[in-house]
C-alpha cells in the first residue's frame, strides 16, 4: 500500500511538473495576441481554459508538495486584510460586500503563503457561490487557545448528501451547475490545516447559505 501510494504521488508530481512548461508556453503565446484578436470567441474560450489548466496544475503541485518548512511568526490579522483586499475586485463585479471583523495583532507561527492560500480559498468559494448584491461575513478571533476563522455566506449552500464528501479532490457539490471550479480548493485548505494541527467544520443549508469555520492552535 505504501509503495502504491508513493508511486501515485510521484506520478502526480512528475506529471504536474511536466505540464508546467507547455502551459507556460501556451500562456506566453496568448499574451502576444492583440486586443482585437482577443475578441474572437474561440480565442477567449482558449484563454479561459488555459488559465483554468494553469490553476489546476498549481493546485496539484501544492497538494503533492511536502510540508512548507519556511515558517515564521506572522501577523495573520494583517494577512487576512491583505487577502480580502485582493479579492475585492472579484466581489465588486457582482456587488458582493465583504464584511470583515478581525481582532488586531493576532500572530501565528506558520508560512504566510499557506495562511493566505487557505483563507482566500474559503472566501473565494463564498463569493463564487453567493448571489449578486449579497454579503459575505468574515471574522477572526482568539477563543482561549484557539484562532477561530469564520466565513459565512447566503449562497446556494451544499446539499446534505454532499456534505460528507465535500473536500475530496475534484469532488464538487451536485448543485454547482455551470459555476466554474476545480474541486481542489477545500482539499488544499484541509492539507494546510493538517500541517498546522488545525481543523474545519462546515454548516450549510441548500439555498440558504454556508458557514465554514477554521480552527488553528493559537
Amino acid at each position: 500500500i505504501k509503495d502504491a501510494y508513493e508511486s501515485q504521488e510521484r506520478f502526480i508530481q512528475d506529471a504536474a511538473h511536466e505540464l508546467r512548461n507547455p502551459l507556460a508556453a501556451m500562456t506566453a503565446a496568448l499574451q502576444q495576441t492583440t486586443p482585437e484578436q482577443r475578441k474572437n470567441p474561440l480565442l477567449k474560450t482558449f484563454m479561459r481554459q488555459t488559465r483554468r489548466l494553469v490553476h489546476i496544475n498549481e493546485d496539484l503541485l501544492f497538494l503533492e508538495r511536502r510540508a512548507n518548512k519556511k515558517i515564521e511568526n506572522v501577523s495573520i490579522s494583517e494577512l487576512l486584510e491583505d487577502g480580502i483586499e485582493e479579492l475585492q475586485p472579484l466581489a465588486h463585479k457582482r456587488a458582493i460586500t465583504l464584511n470583515l471583523s478581525t481582532e488586531p495583532h493576532i500572530h501565528k507561527t506558520m508560512s504566510a503563503s499557506d495562511y493566505v492560500r487557505m483563507v482566500k480559498n474559503i472566501i473565494d468559494n463564498a463569493i463564487k457561490y453567493s448571489p449578486d448584491s449579497s454579503t459575505v461575513t468574515i471574522s477572526q478571533k482568539i477563543v482561549k487557545n484557539e484562532i477561530i476563522i469564520t466565513v459565512a455566506d447566503k449562497g446556494i449552500g451544499i446539499p446534505t448528501k454532499d456534505l460528507q464528501t465535500i473536500g475530496e479532490r475534484f469532488y464538487r457539490a451536485s448543485n454547482t451547475g455551470t459555476i466554474d471550479g476545480t474541486g481542489l480548493g477545500l482539499a488544499i485548505v484541509q492539507k494546510i490545516l493538517n500541517i498546522y494541527g488545525g481543523s474545519k467544520s462546515i454548516e450549510s443549508a441548500q439555498n440558504k447559505g454556508t458557514t465554514v469555520t477554521l480552527t488553528l492552535p493559537a
